[in-house]
């Protein structure tokens, strides 16, 4: 949702001089870079000054700043600011506490002034205090200005104007505003108003793209926000607008048909005036295809009696009537789906135990995976407390571990608890404790002072991960290859990570574990030694498609997620009712249960596959189409292939000689054949035994205990990589192996058992459902 328009900083590319009525641009100086010093409220809230990220503190000092925003330069009285902060259990001394953040916020904005001045300061006026800031270096206030702006343009049919201004707010959206503080009352209210501001900025863009004819633009930008705002009329209205315009009339339609059902079953309620008049004129065909409809910032609206190929939209004004007003309030949108509408306040069963709250926000589309998210919170907050302090997210590339953490880490910020995140990078020229130093880099901004100290105490032990915040220039000190000097170096990191976390909850989130350094991973196994009691909850993911020691990059890993006080969490593919809800969600489309049972099948409820299978097919509107459907499957997508060539790349050479014997074998094959095949010059066995353990093949349960890929698109990338000559030694292989045996065993391999390999992609035109298939040939093993 908020990188939705990140895409629109190509905008930047429109005239940064002034506007078409000689009107200055309110952002201009922000982006020219005349102004040094700004505060970012979309996303984190952020104090910058000349491009470096000033040192506002802890959570609830953010917050402070985060209270005294959404009154700027109005008195909020001391008693409310402390009942704001702690939610009504204030500290011993709440009032000299509350002074000495209002100290610290003093320095930190005082720290960003020039040649003596102070761009913004917290004032205390009686009974309270108040923030004193130019408005102009907000960048909420900015983004509001150019909204209305935006707004005002469209209602006097500046269409071109319209469209760049609101495109320049809504590039300054970098996220949701006050991310990390939405759990105070008046931030969330004020975040909630600036979503609804933000929705219709979103609306009156794309009026203004729709009258100038810019449709394509229009519905790649409405498609995600129809999905997650499936009850806002005005957005379902412009896409169906845009998509009429694009020539896609049974989309448009079926989108209204969808929106009714929708509304009626939620809301009890029949779509408004508006959506009903633009379903109307798209029915009778009343919207134009070479002259768009002139969009007033909701739904589309068309004079029955207008002459829509007179003057153009710049030249001639409609009546003003005719366009709503740039004061017309938005239309109200209920919660979003996967958003359930309950409190987002930290909760406690009847036993006292934290929970984490339901009505947090979600990043995007998260199906299925509601009881593991629910047991990794329980995990994590049962560490904090003093509990089992490591928990581990395996599954199969793309299932679907990194959303899941990332959903937890929403919900935990409506905790207001700090989550820091390192991902694991493996490969040459990566620097020892290189996903701990990315830990620490996030540590030393967010909280600077108490890291400082931890620098002071420790020196140059920190040094091989320490990142400048102030310089950005990585410190580093002369190598020490002894082990004392290691080991003194890993002690030094975990005393530091204790203490910052002794001081406030800490949750660190380590990102494919399997990929880590030998360096990091004794650091982790060190620290796991030293967790008794303390709030710190370490989270680590990796790919589980072999447990072994030997796939995970070494014993550290196996130690660390093999430990009796490990928790894991395991992710496996979607079942096909889940399947067909995330296809749902993501394109807006009512997909046969036979399709879906196919994506499913093929995708093996794998989500990043399935977007991948669902990108091949294009128009989400082909998928209704079995035949284009079965067409797309028939081949693996680039992302999938280069994906899964990833994981064989590190196999060792004699293990990835033996998979790609047995993908020329079919869908089933037994040990023997392979070591006939192959010869002696191979540890057949072993190579097996390794493949299995990896999780790429598996043996049947009952005799005669026949081995077979888990997962057909490794068998088919394999394939791939096979010559035709390669192809053909091997069956000229299979077939001399097969000539040598007794008929009674030679008969489990008749070519009338086998399972025909998957026929080729064949081209074929959407309607085409009996198209002629190439023949392939059938190898003689069993499938």
């Amino acid at each position: 949702m908020s990188d939705l328009f990140k895409g629109v900083t190509l905008e930047r590319a429109i005239d940064r001089k002034a506007t078409a009525d000689g009107r200055p641009r309110v952002d201009e100086a922000v982006e020219t870079g005349v102004s040094a010093w700004e505060l970012r409220v979309f996303g984190s809230l952020t104090a910058l000054h000349a491009g470096r990220s000033l040192p506002l503190g802890p959570l609830r000092h953010r917050a402070l700043l985060g209270l005294l925003l959404v009154r700027m330069g109005n008195v909020v009285a001391a008693g409310q600011l402390v009942d704001e902060l702690w939610s009504g259990r204030p500290p011993r001394r709440p009032i000299a506490t509350l002074q000495t953040y209002v100290s610290h916020l003093r320095r930190a904005l005082a720290s960003g002034g020039e040649q003596g001045g102070v761009r913004a300061r917290v004032r205390h006026s009686s009974p309270g205090y108040v923030l004193e800031i130019d408005p102009e270096l907000v960048d909420v206030h900015r983004f509001e200005n150019l909204v209305d702006r935006g707004r005002q343009d469209l209602a006097e049919r500046r269409f071109h104007s319209a469209r760049d201004e609101l495109s320049r707010a809504l590039a300054l959206w970098r996220g949701d505003p006050y991310l990390e503080l939405t759990s105070y009352g008046p931030i969330a209210d004020e975040n909630e108003r600036l979503e609804q501001l933000r929705l219709t900025a979103v609306e009156t863009r794309a009026g203004a793209c729709l009258a100038i004819g810019e449709a394509d633009s229009v519905v790649t930008a409405l498609y995600p926000e129809v999905q997650r705002n499936p009850t806002r009329e005005r957005c379902v209205g412009h896409l169906m607008s845009g998509l009429y315009l694009l020539g896609r009339q049974a989309e448009s339609l079926r989108l209204y048909e969808q929106t009714r059902r929708h509304l009626a079953d939620e809301l009890g309620v029949d779509p408004g005036a508006e959506l009903q008049g633009v379903h109307a004129d798209i029915l009778h065909q009343r919207l134009p295809l070479t002259e768009p409809p002139v969009s007033g910032g909701s739904c589309v609206i068309t004079d029955r009696g207008a002459d829509l190929c007179g003057p153009g939209p710049e030249d001639a004004p409609r009546p003003a009537a005719a366009v709503p007003g740039p004061d017309d309030p938005p239309t109200a949108v209920p919660e979003r789906p996967f958003r359930p509408p309950q409190p987002a306040a930290p909760t406690r069963d009847t036993t006292g135990a934290r929970r984490l709250p339901r009505g947090a926000r979600t990043r995007g589309v998260l199906v299925g995976r509601d009881r593991e998210l629910a047991v990794l919170g329980d995990h994590v907050l049962d560490a904090l407390d003093g509990g089992s302090h490591l928990t581990a997210v395996l599954g199969e590339m793309g299932v679907g571990k990194t959303e899941l953490v990332e959903e937890l880490a929403v919900r935990l910020h409506e905790l207001l608890q700090e989550v820091v995140w390192g991902r694991c990078t493996s490969g040459e020229g990566v620097p020892a404790y290189w996903v701990w130093a990315q830990v620490f880099r996030q540590l030393a901004v967010s909280r600077p002072e108490a890291f400082r100290k931890a620098e002071a105490r420790f020196g140059s032990l920190l040094a091989p991960l320490m990142l400048d915040p102030e310089s950005g220039r990585r410190s580093l000190s002369g190598e020490d290859p002894s082990a004392r000097a290691r080991f003194l170096t890993q002690d030094a990191m975990c005393e530091t990570l204790l203490s910052l976390a002794a001081e406030d909850p800490l949750v660190v989130v380590l990102e494919d574990l399997d990929q880590a350094d030998e360096s990091s991973l004794e650091l982790l196994a060190l620290l796991r030694t030293r967790l008794h009691c303390e709030p710190l909850s370490v989270v680590v993911t990796a790919d589980d498609t072999g447990a072994a020691a030997d796939l995970m990059g070494g014993g550290a890993v196996a130690e660390a997620l093999g430990d009796s006080r490990t928790r894991s969490v395991r992710l496996t593919g979607l079942s096909r009712r889940e399947t067909g809800d995330l296809v749902s969600a993501q394109t807006l489309v009512e997909v046969p249960d036979e399709v879906l049972r196919l994506l499913h099948e093929r995708s093996r409820g794998n989500p990043y596959v399935l977007h991948q299978f669902i990108a091949g097919v294009g128009d989400p509107g082909l998928l209704c189409d079995r035949a284009v459907v079965e067409n797309a499957l028939a081949d693996i997508p680039v992302g999938v292939r280069q994906a899964l060539g990833r994981r064989l790349a590190v196999l060792p050479g004699p293990v990835l000689e033996v998979l790609r014997c047995c993908s020329a074998l079919g869908g089933a094959f037994e040990l023997a054949l392979i070591r006939e095949v192959l010869g002696g010059s191979t540890d057949v066995e072993a190579a097996i035994e390794a493949a299995t353990r990896r999780g790429l093949l598996r043996r049947a349960a009952q005799p005669p205990f026949l081995l077979s890929f888990r997962d057909e698109l490794v068998q088919e990338v394999l394939l791939g990589e096979l010559s035709g000559s390669d192809r053909a030694r091997l069956r000229e292989s299979v077939v001399r192996a097969l000539a040598q045996r007794p008929a009674a065993l030679h008969a489990e391999y008749e070519p009338g058992r086998e399972r025909p390999r998957r026929a080729p992609r064949r081209h074929s035109t959407p309607g085409d459902a009996k198209g002629a298939r190439e023949p392939t040939s059938v190898p003689p093993h069993p499938a």
